[in-house]
Formats: C-alpha cells, structure tokens, sequence
C-alpha cells in the first residue's frame, strides 16, 4: 500500500490525538504541509557514519532544520530522520525519482567492489546502481561530507570495498551537476547554506577545481586561524628539528607541546596550510542565526587533519607529527 507524505502526516497527527500525546515532538500541520511544495531531496546514504546527518540536525546559523524541512524542503527519503519504512518509504524515493526536479543528497561513499554488493539502499538495491539511477534524473547532485565527495575514510588504504566518490560513481557527464561538501563531518552552515543558493538561483553556487562552493572552501583555515601571530613554519623547523633561533626562546612564539595545549599546533602535525575551509571563523555549534559556533577543532587543542582535502585521510598521515 502506497501512503503519501500528506496523507502520513494526517494520519500521525491523527494518532497522535487518539492517545493524548502533546504537541510537543509532533509536526505542527500547517508547517508540515506546507512543505508539500517544497523543493524534493532524497537523501542516500552509502559507507558512511551518519555523522553528516547528525551535524545537519544542528544546523541553526541559516535556518533551523525543523523550519528547514517542514517549510522550506520536501524530504522525501531520508533513511536516518524519515518516519516512513519499508515499502512505503521506497515507494516514496522511487515516485520522487519518476517525477524528477529534485535534489539528490548522497552521504557516504560509493562502495562499487563486485558490483556494489557491499552496500544496499534497500533489498535489490545497492548504493551504486542507486546513486547512477537518482543520479540521472536529478536537477542537482550534492556530495554531503568528505566520503561522498572524495571517497574519504571508506576509501583509505586498502579499501576492500572499492569505495569510490559520488563523481566517480556517476561519471563525468552527470557530475557537471553535482557540488561537493566535503568535511569529516561536513559542516551544517555548508549543507544549508548551498542548498539555499540553489534555490535562490537556480543553479550551482561557483566552485573550485574540486568542485567545492568557493565562499565556504575558498581559503586555508591557515590564513585565519587564530595562532597564526605564533605559527613557525618549515623554514623554522626543518625536517623536524627545532632551529637554533628558536630553540630554547621560541622567540616569543606561544607554541603547543602537546595536544590540549594551546598555541600553534604546526609542530604537532597541524594541516591548517593545506586545507580550504572557513571553520577557523565559523566554529561549530551556533546558539543563533547569523551567529559564529563556540569553538573548533584547533582552539579545541587538535591540529587540523585536513578532512575537506581531496587526498583525506591517507594523504594527511600522520595526523599528529608534522
């Protein structure tokens, strides 16, 4: 039996009532239908943590996400947060790519090892043949985090699945459609905020040659991180040994000796140069709109380790040691 989204809604409200249960924890009617004419998103999730979801349900800098799917996008599968199961839910993903105009959100990579028997969207479906068959009907593609958009840590040596990216999954042709949003995880303001963009415009926000939106991937988290006035470098440091300039004084450097410390990490393996990124000024976890988050991971005592480059993880090893 086919159920749709409305209809489920009514029909949860509905129950809901019956046995007594308060507004809170329940969609609001009226917001959630409004969303019938929302933009369409089916969200696929391959060899992934579910981290990039998790961050995305705290998105709050654009837009919160209850206002974000009950008025402004139509989710239609998602297997994470979607209340349907089963045929139902398929049946939904399936009637949305038939119609096509909507968005696909691939999270995870692509594991394409014998035919893709390693993952499944659903019986009779792997993550391969599914990403290629939404893929073909989509208006835009959206790589959410680094495993999509690079393969990430699905794809680390020795990856005996075959995990691949969303681009190599899909090919060239369909990936002039497709945006990448890589981080491990991705941050919440980078997934609501392109899909904002789209919406606006109509099409792509401009990207870098890793096809990246420019306006969250375009400068180094080095250029405006916060240690920057104590940051000695390579010239500094060769091959690992202190200089004899800075040995002893650091010059008035305030640099970390250990992870937790604060001061520049460079020494411990910080990848800050290489990686383009705005966390350094964005910060996670923002307590309201238009608000920078609480913290980072270098403020936090961590290096950088770079998980928005395309060579992450392997190409970042060893995370700790410059």
């Amino acid at each position: 039996m086919e159920l749709s989204r409305r209809n489920f809604l009514k029909a949860s409200l509905a129950i809901g009532a019956a046995l007594e249960l308060g507004r809170r924890g329940l969609l609001n009617t009226n917001d959630a239908l409004g969303a019938e004419n929302g933009l369409p998103v089916v969200w696929l999730q391959g060899q992934a943590c579910s981290g990039c979801s998790v961050s995305l349900l705290n998105s709050v800098y654009y837009d919160t996400i209850d206002h974000l799917l009950t008025s402004t996008l139509d989710l239609n599968y998602h297997s994470t947060v979607m209340a349907g199961a089963g045929d139902a839910a398929v049946a939904a993903a399936e009637a949305t790519r038939a119609a096509k105009g909507y968005v696909l959100v691939v999270e995870g990579a692509v594991p394409a090892g014998k035919k893709g028997i390693y993952c499944h969207v659903w019986p009779d479906k792997t993550m391969l043949q599914a990403v290629k068959d939404y893929a073909a009907n989509a208006t835009y593609i959206v790589a959410v985090g680094t495993c999509a958009s690079f393969g990430g840590v699905a794809a680390a040596h020795p990856n005996p699945t075959g995990a691949r990216s969303v681009k190599k999954a899909i090919g060239s042709k369909l990936a002039k459609k497709l945006v990448n949003l890589p981080g491990c995880p991705c941050h919440p303001d980078w997934i609501v905020g392109t899909i904002a963009y789209i919406l606006q415009n109509g099409t792509v926000p401009p990207m870098d040659k890793y096809k990246r939106p420019t306006a969250y991937y375009g400068a180094k988290v080095h250029a405006s991180c916060p240690n920057l006035p104590s940051y000695v470098g390579p010239s500094h440091h060769s091959k690992g040994r202190p200089c004899t300039t800075c040995h002893g004084s650091n010059m008035g450097h305030n640099i970390a000796g250990q992870l937790g410390d604060t001061g520049c990490l460079y020494g411990l393996g910080c990848k800050g140069p290489k990686a383009g990124c705005d966390a350094s000024t964005r910060k996670w976890n923002s307590g309201a709109a238009a608000t920078a988050g609480v913290n980072w991971c270098v403020t936090a005592g961590s290096p950088c380790i770079g998980c928005t480059e395309s060579t992450f993880p392997d190409g970042m090893d060893p995370f700790f040691k410059r």
